[in-house]
Order: structure tokens, then sequence, then C-alpha cells
């Protein structure tokens, strides 16, 4: 499971071209005014790893091509720092990427934040996948912060055995999904009705990836993690 390491984390996704599965294949995080990078390896991580994105066909960044190195730099790496417009690059380049995800039309790579697991508790903030292909736009008058949303197994997704739909509680407009990365992680709580999924911000003029972002929590009867695994090493 790929869950929080460090305070200030964001995890890089690479999405296969092909399959269009998103599999993680390392961290980024801040610390002490600096960027670092790693690779998630197969030891940590056997369906979310560089390993596992390799046998698939991803070709490592050139600057990072070491699979085995940690990264440092004063600046955020350019690869990173060049999927921003020239104002985003001047502020908080790495909040910037936390909110829109830094995804471009004319690659594969995305950053998503990684799912916080604490004892018993399991959290994650996420933005609805497939928004524009359900109904999501003609809901969105209707939607509010705050608002409780409905998960629903999708049981016959033959692309997706952990597919989870996002709807809104009345069951009246089905918005979309939680994304695939985190999917797999909460289905069981879904399952079990242990969860509560919260409209967190809704910004009508952004693109159809980032309109409506949804805070997800939920109990674990039989966790997997017993203590924090976040550290500022």
């Amino acid at each position: 499971m790929v869950i929080a390491k460090y305070e200030n984390e964001l995890l890089v996704v690479w999405k296969d071209p092909i399959t269009r599965n998103r599999i993680v294949i390392g961290r980024l995080w801040k610390e002490d005014e600096k960027f670092h990078f790693e690779y998630i390896r197969e030891c940590e991580n056997e369906r979310g790893s560089i390993e596992r994105a390799i046998k698939m066909g991803y070709k490592p960044i050139k600057i990072f091509e070491d699979i085995d190195e940690k990264y440092t730099s004063d600046e955020l790496f350019a690869p990173f720092l060049n999927r921003l417009n020239g104002k985003d690059r001047k502020g908080e380049p790495f909040e910037v990427l936390k909110r829109t995800g830094g995804r471009l039309s004319t690659d594969t790579l995305e950053f998503m934040k990684p799912i916080d697991e604490e004892k018993k508790n399991r959290t994650v903030t996420f933005n609805i996948a497939g928004w524009r292909h359900y109904d999501g736009q003609k809901a969105l008058e209707n939607l509010e912060e705050g608002q409780k949303l409905h998960l629903e197994i999708e049981e016959d997704n033959i692309y997706d055995m952990h597919a989870i739909e996002v709807w809104t509680t009345d069951k009246n407009y089905k918005l979309g999904y939680v994304p695939a990365v985190y999917s797999r992680y909460v289905d069981k709580l879904v399952e079990n009705g242990e969860y509560e999924a919260v409209i967190d911000n809704i910004n009508p003029e952004a693109g159809p990836y980032e309109i409506v972002e949804v805070k997800f929590s939920g109990k674990m009867v039989n966790p997997k993690v017993e203590e924090t695994k976040i550290s500022n090493a």
C-alpha cells in the first residue's frame, strides 16, 4: 500500500497510455526549503513501483535515470516545474502541483496526494475522476461545500475490480469515480459503509478534473498499519 511517508509529500503517478492504468512510481516532497524525489521500489509496494512501471514500458526521466538514487534540489526539479505556467512557477510551485495535479496533455505523469493512514483511520482528499463523462455539470448548481456524497462499488466494471462510483446522496446524479490510485485501498470501507465522503472544495472555473474536491475518511476494522508512518527523515 502506498501511504504517506513524509510530512509534505506528493505521489508521482504514471498512466499507462495503452491500458490507462495508473501506477505510483515515486515520491516528491518538500522539507527544509529543499525538494526531494525518490522512486517507490517493488519491495515497498509491488503494484505501485518503478520496477512495475518499467516492465510496462515506462522510461525514467533523464535526470532521474538512477532508480536507486535519492534526489535533492534547492529548486523544484525542472521536469516538474515545467508543467506549470509562468506565474505559478514564481510563487509556490509545489502547492500548485498539489492543487492541479500537474497534468499535461503531452505526457503521462500526474501528482496526487498520498493516503494518510494512522491506526484505524484512513483519509485522503481527491478530485472526482471522469467528471465530464457523467452528471457532474448537471448537478453542479446543487452541490455545495460540506455536502455529503454517496460512494458505491461498481461490481460489473470489467476494467477495475475496485471501481468506486461517486453519487449524490439521493442517487439522482452520478458524478464520476474515486481515482483508481485510491480505490483499491478504500473499497472495503465503502463496501462496509464505514466511511464519510464530503465535498471539500468546489471551483466551477477549474478544469473538469479539478472542479470538485472530495475528502474521504474511514476506519479500518483490521488495520495493517498500527502507527503513523510519516517521518521527518
